[in-house]
């Protein structure tokens, strides 16, 4: 094998005991202390560099995008060893959390490199101490995109993109001088071809297939020369606008967006986002490794699916902020489809929060090391096979994580190889093990003390004020609970969902859930996550097992849709139904909204069967369903179980 690029990790910074931490961003910046402002200078700089980047360059922003999906071509491999069009594709795989682990590691230790060889010897040599040592501290920021901001100007916090992300200019300290400020085009706004170059000459092609009438439907990203976020869709490539060409970024609409969706109800403590994350974490919800890494669903007959709420998972969390970033409905952008998600820069900060909340269920799954990873044959799943990865072959700890080489000799990582992030060199605020509050009388690490920090720390941040000791964590919030009157109220009401991620072809669609009276979707002009009824969705994040007409796409994806593969998702509707509750509501409830009598087993069960729909939507494909129907109402009392299996 020819020369290979080892991903080893920043070493800088790195002491006997501890590592330096990736932070939010917006506690990062803008720059509060001199350490963050230089290292703010060092990140844009570095990004700056490295989008300019010959795309062919092994290195370039767009090659490291392009392992994610399109191109589909090898990165860091032997050819001759590469079958075409097949790519490296883990989504809905078990490997999904552990193989984004180096890639997010690859992309960090690149800028840093380019901070390093070619951003501080620019600077006065009186001033490249100072900024080697602040890069030796650096590591990729991470968006928490579940927890709420303070913005200028807003009377209550919210969910919001990164201030870093903002604004298409940005200030920056002039290298030649290290003082003065000027302003250049924000490599964090959008990724813009060098020279201008549409994306199609490297391989990026139009997604294309048919819609529900036949007609040929063409999302135009050959086209792109720069990366877009809500761009309005436009269905024929040769007339695309300059605005889709030169990219479009709408991220007051991804802030709407995140903020509208009414998970609890409109007139009851909205924190949908926090929530969801939050039950991830919550005790005996996800009792295992497969329930929380993926959306794979699993139906081998010795297989114990664990408990209902089992079906909520990080990577269905994961794929609806992509949804959220990218744009759907009416719009498109890049974060939105697999295939060039990673060609936004926005991803990686994504993909950082996405790694420290696997890190974080890793953290508060110490004291069970068979529940925190998958060494039992009976947590293991057969993968639909990649570029190394056989169809058909079992997915274990050991398997490679392709195209990721952990040193000169073409060794591959493996999902044990990065279990333990400090060992990478970096860690989360949330992950500190070698503070002194973790040690025992004699001065040794304490694991339960460590643990029982990480849960307090997770509820501070998520918890919607659920009901249950200050070291627990549960699912029922607080504030649904005192606008009910009802103290001991412990129900809660799930709608687990079975579904065929390449039902249409691969092509990424949107599942949304109403309570209400039926109503048909093309009657509603504005986005259906906007409709009084609306209580939750499903985003598929699928790749099309075509690129086009004439190119295959996907290998991993053509072999899911072939077999029928299915994945799983889960919306928790017990905060609408409270809603809907008389305590609650004060006769305001919308015009198609029903009143809820009661919150017993046999009521809520009726309601449902009269007023939960659904409908499916991609950007020319609407499908509604009135569900008249559920299963699985038994466990009400507990956590009751709607059980739709889609397609």
């Amino acid at each position: 094998m020819s020369s290979v690029y080892p991903v080893t990790g920043i070493k800088a910074g790195v002491t006997d005991t501890t590592v330096p931490l990736r932070l939010e961003v917006d506690t990062w910046y803008p720059g509060q202390t001199a350490e963050h402002l230089i290292q703010n200078n060092l990140f844009i700089w570095a990004l700056r560099f490295l989008q300019e980047r010959d795309p062919d360059h092994k290195l370039s922003f767009f090659q490291i995008a392009g392992i994610h999906g399109m191109p589909y071509q090898p990165w860091d491999e032997d050819t001759d060893a590469i079958t075409a069009n097949e790519g490296y594709c883990t989504h809905d795989s078990l490997l999904f959390p552990s193989w984004h682990r180096p890639y997010m590691l690859l992309y960090e230790q690149v800028l840093y490199e380019i901070m390093v060889k070619q951003v501080i010897p620019q600077l006065p040599a009186d001033k490249q101490q100072e900024w080697k040592d602040a890069a030796a501290t650096w590591r990729l920021p991470y968006w928490d995109w579940a927890q709420k901001k303070t913005r200028e100007g807003q009377d209550k916090t919210l969910y919001d993109v990164p201030l870093i992300t903002k604004q298409p200019r940005i200030g920056v300290v002039d290298l030649k001088d290290g003082v003065t400020v000027f302003y250049i085009d924000n490599p964090m706004y959008k990724f813009t071809m060098p020279d201008e170059e549409r994306m199609g000459c490297f391989g990026i092609n139009d997604i294309q297939d048919t819609d529900s009438k036949n007609n040929i439907m063409t999302i135009p990203f050959s086209k792109a020369q720069a990366t877009s976020r809500w761009a309005t869709y436009e269905p024929e490539s040769d007339t695309v606008s300059t605005q889709w060409t030169e990219g479009t970024v709408r991220n007051s609409l991804i802030t709407s967006t995140l903020n509208e969706h009414p998970w609890y109800g409109r007139d009851i403590d909205n924190v949908p986002l926090a929530e969801m994350v939050y039950r991830l974490y919550v005790h005996d919800y996800i009792s295992s490794y497969t329930q929380f890494a993926t959306t794979k669903f699993r139906t081998s007959p010795d297989y114990d699916a664990g408990s209902p709420a089992a079906y909520l998972n990080l990577e269905y969390i994961h794929n609806n902020i992509h949804n959220w970033t990218g744009g759907f409905d009416k719009y498109i952008g890049h974060m939105a489809e697999p295939a060039v998600a990673a060609y936004d820069p926005i991803f990686w900060m994504h993909h950082a929060n996405v790694d420290r909340q696997f890190a974080l269920w890793q953290g508060i799954s110490l004291l069970d090391p068979t529940k925190n990873w998958f060494e039992s044959r009976n947590e293991q799943l057969e993968d639909d096979g990649n570029w190394y990865i056989k169809t058909g072959d079992v997915d274990t700890p050991s398997t490679p994580l392709a195209p990721f080489h952990k040193d000169t000799q073409g060794n591959y990582y493996t999902s044990d190889d990065v279990r333990d992030i400090h060992k990478l060199g970096y860690a989360y605020p949330e992950l500190q093990p070698w503070l002194d509050k973790y040690k025992d009388a004699h001065g040794n690490f304490d694991a339960s003390l460590y643990v029982a920090d990480v849960k307090a720390m997770i509820k501070a941040l998520y918890s919607p004020g659920e009901i249950g000791a200050p070291t627990e964590i549960s699912s029922i919030p607080r504030s649904l609970v005192g606008a009910l009157g009802q103290p001991d109220f412990n129900k809660d009401v799930i709608i687990n969902v079975t579904y065929n991620r390449f039902a249409l072809k691969g092509i990424p669609y949107t599942i949304y859930f109403f309570l209400g009276t039926p109503f048909s979707p093309p009657s509603y002009s504005d986005p259906l996550h906007t409709h009084p009824q609306h209580v939750g969705f499903i985003y598929t994040f699928s790749n099309p097992i075509h690129r086009n007409r004439a190119a295959p796409g996907c290998g991993n994806c053509r072999r899911k849709a072939l077999t029928d593969t299915k994945s799983r998702a889960q919306v928790p509707i017990t905060g609408a139904l409270i809603a809907r509750h008389p305590a609650t509501h004060n006769g305001n409830l919308p015009h198609g909204i029903h009143e809820l009598p009661s919150l017993e087993v046999d009521a809520v069960a009726e309601y449902l069967q009269k007023h939960l729909h659904w409908s499916v939507r991609s950007v020319s494909f609407d499908f509604f369903v009135y569900f008249p129907s559920l299963l699985g109402l038994a466990s009400f009392v507990q956590r009751p179980l709607a059980l739709l299996p889609l397609f």
